[in-house]
Protein backbone atom coordinates (compact mmCIF):
# COMPACT_ATOMS: atom_id res chain seq x y z
CA UNK A 1 0.00 0.00 0.00
CA UNK A 2 1.20 3.54 -0.63
CA UNK A 3 2.33 5.60 2.34
CA UNK A 4 0.37 8.52 3.75
CA UNK A 5 3.24 10.77 2.65
CA UNK A 6 2.99 9.56 -0.98
CA UNK A 7 -0.78 10.01 -0.98
CA UNK A 8 -0.54 13.49 0.55
CA UNK A 9 1.99 14.51 -2.12
CA UNK A 10 -0.32 13.28 -4.90
CA UNK A 11 -3.34 15.03 -3.40
CA UNK A 12 -1.38 18.28 -3.04
CA UNK A 13 -0.44 18.05 -6.73
CA UNK A 14 -4.12 18.05 -7.73
CA UNK A 15 -5.00 21.74 -7.83
CA UNK A 16 -8.69 21.18 -8.59
CA UNK A 17 -9.25 19.78 -5.08
CA UNK A 18 -7.24 22.31 -3.08
CA UNK A 19 -10.39 23.79 -1.48
CA UNK A 20 -12.39 20.55 -1.15
CA UNK A 21 -11.39 18.97 2.18
CA UNK A 22 -14.12 16.31 1.95
CA UNK A 23 -12.84 15.19 -1.46
CA UNK A 24 -9.24 15.20 -0.19
CA UNK A 25 -10.26 12.97 2.75
CA UNK A 26 -12.26 10.54 0.60
CA UNK A 27 -9.51 10.37 -2.03
CA UNK A 28 -6.89 9.74 0.64
CA UNK A 29 -9.03 6.95 2.12
CA UNK A 30 -9.36 5.28 -1.31
CA UNK A 31 -5.72 5.65 -2.38
CA UNK A 32 -4.42 4.26 0.92
CA UNK A 33 -6.33 1.00 0.34
CA UNK A 34 -4.71 0.27 -3.03
CA UNK A 35 -1.76 -1.96 -3.66
CA UNK A 36 1.46 -0.15 -4.56
CA UNK A 37 1.09 -1.50 -8.10
CA UNK A 38 -2.45 -0.13 -8.50
CA UNK A 39 -1.49 3.19 -6.87
CA UNK A 40 1.44 3.76 -9.23
CA UNK A 41 -0.52 2.73 -12.33
CA UNK A 42 -3.52 4.88 -11.44
CA UNK A 43 -1.76 8.04 -10.28
CA UNK A 44 0.84 8.15 -13.07
CA UNK A 45 -0.10 11.15 -15.23
CA UNK A 46 -3.57 11.37 -13.63
CA UNK A 47 -5.23 14.76 -13.55
CA UNK A 48 -8.35 15.26 -11.45
CA UNK A 49 -10.98 17.77 -12.56
CA UNK A 50 -13.26 18.05 -9.54
CA UNK A 51 -16.06 20.62 -9.31
CA UNK A 52 -18.51 21.13 -6.50
CA UNK A 53 -22.17 21.28 -7.41
CA UNK A 54 -23.08 24.76 -8.53
CA UNK A 55 -19.69 25.52 -10.09
CA UNK A 56 -20.29 26.18 -13.77
CA UNK A 57 -16.72 25.86 -14.91
CA UNK A 58 -13.08 25.67 -14.01
CA UNK A 59 -9.83 26.20 -15.90
CA UNK A 60 -6.74 24.10 -15.28
CA UNK A 61 -3.36 24.67 -16.90
CA UNK A 62 -1.26 21.56 -17.48
CA UNK A 63 2.49 21.30 -17.89
CA UNK A 64 3.65 19.42 -21.00
CA UNK A 65 3.29 15.66 -20.56
CA UNK A 66 5.31 13.35 -22.80
CA UNK A 67 3.32 10.16 -22.27
CA UNK A 68 -0.33 9.13 -22.09
CA UNK A 69 -2.31 10.90 -19.38
CA UNK A 70 -5.74 10.45 -17.84
CA UNK A 71 -8.31 12.97 -16.66
CA UNK A 72 -10.87 12.01 -14.03
CA UNK A 73 -13.83 14.44 -13.93
CA UNK A 74 -16.33 14.51 -11.08
CA UNK A 75 -18.94 17.07 -10.09
CA UNK A 76 -20.08 16.38 -6.55
CA UNK A 77 -23.04 17.71 -4.57
CA UNK A 78 -21.92 19.67 -1.51
CA UNK A 79 -23.95 17.37 0.76
CA UNK A 80 -22.76 14.06 -0.71
CA UNK A 81 -22.30 11.48 2.06
CA UNK A 82 -18.65 10.52 2.55
CA UNK A 83 -19.33 6.82 1.90
CA UNK A 84 -20.90 7.68 -1.47
CA UNK A 85 -18.00 9.98 -2.36
CA UNK A 86 -15.47 7.27 -1.45
CA UNK A 87 -17.31 4.74 -3.62
CA UNK A 88 -17.60 7.13 -6.58
CA UNK A 89 -13.89 7.97 -6.40
CA UNK A 90 -12.93 4.29 -6.06
CA UNK A 91 -15.24 3.35 -8.96
CA UNK A 92 -13.80 6.06 -11.24
CA UNK A 93 -10.24 5.15 -10.27
CA UNK A 94 -11.22 1.58 -11.17
CA UNK A 95 -11.88 2.91 -14.68
CA UNK A 96 -8.43 4.53 -14.68
CA UNK A 97 -6.96 1.13 -13.82
CA UNK A 98 -8.68 -0.32 -16.93
CA UNK A 99 -6.37 1.89 -19.00
CA UNK A 100 -8.80 2.39 -21.89
CA UNK A 101 -12.05 4.04 -22.86
CA UNK A 102 -15.42 2.33 -23.16
CA UNK A 103 -16.29 0.65 -26.45
CA UNK A 104 -19.78 -0.34 -27.57
CA UNK A 105 -19.11 -4.08 -27.36
CA UNK A 106 -18.18 -3.64 -23.69
CA UNK A 107 -21.85 -3.19 -22.76
CA UNK A 108 -21.80 -2.93 -18.93
CA UNK A 109 -18.64 -5.00 -18.36
CA UNK A 110 -16.38 -2.01 -17.66
CA UNK A 111 -18.90 -0.60 -15.17
CA UNK A 112 -19.18 -3.94 -13.41
CA UNK A 113 -15.38 -4.25 -13.37
CA UNK A 114 -15.00 -0.75 -11.88
CA UNK A 115 -17.55 -1.66 -9.17
CA UNK A 116 -15.58 -4.86 -8.47
CA UNK A 117 -12.31 -2.94 -8.23
CA UNK A 118 -13.87 -0.43 -5.81
CA UNK A 119 -15.10 -3.36 -3.69
CA UNK A 120 -11.65 -5.01 -3.74
CA UNK A 121 -10.23 -1.77 -2.33
CA UNK A 122 -12.82 -1.83 0.45
CA UNK A 123 -15.52 0.42 -1.04
CA UNK A 124 -18.46 -1.78 -2.05
CA UNK A 125 -21.56 -0.38 -3.75
CA UNK A 126 -24.09 -0.94 -1.00
CA UNK A 127 -27.85 -0.65 -1.38
CA UNK A 128 -27.68 2.68 0.48
CA UNK A 129 -25.04 4.02 -1.93
CA UNK A 130 -26.95 2.75 -4.97
CA UNK A 131 -30.14 4.39 -3.72
CA UNK A 132 -28.39 7.72 -3.06
CA UNK A 133 -26.80 7.71 -6.53
CA UNK A 134 -30.11 6.84 -8.19
CA UNK A 135 -31.90 9.62 -6.29
CA UNK A 136 -29.28 12.20 -7.34
CA UNK A 137 -28.61 11.32 -10.97
CA UNK A 138 -29.26 14.05 -13.48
Amino acid sequence: MPSQKEVNKFIKSQKSIQFYKKVQKALSDVLLKMSNEDYKKITKNLILMILHEGALGQVMHFPPIKSKFKILQITFPKKIPIDVLRFVLAHELGHVKQNRNWEEEDDMRLEENADKTAEEWGFPKTKKISRWIKDHEA
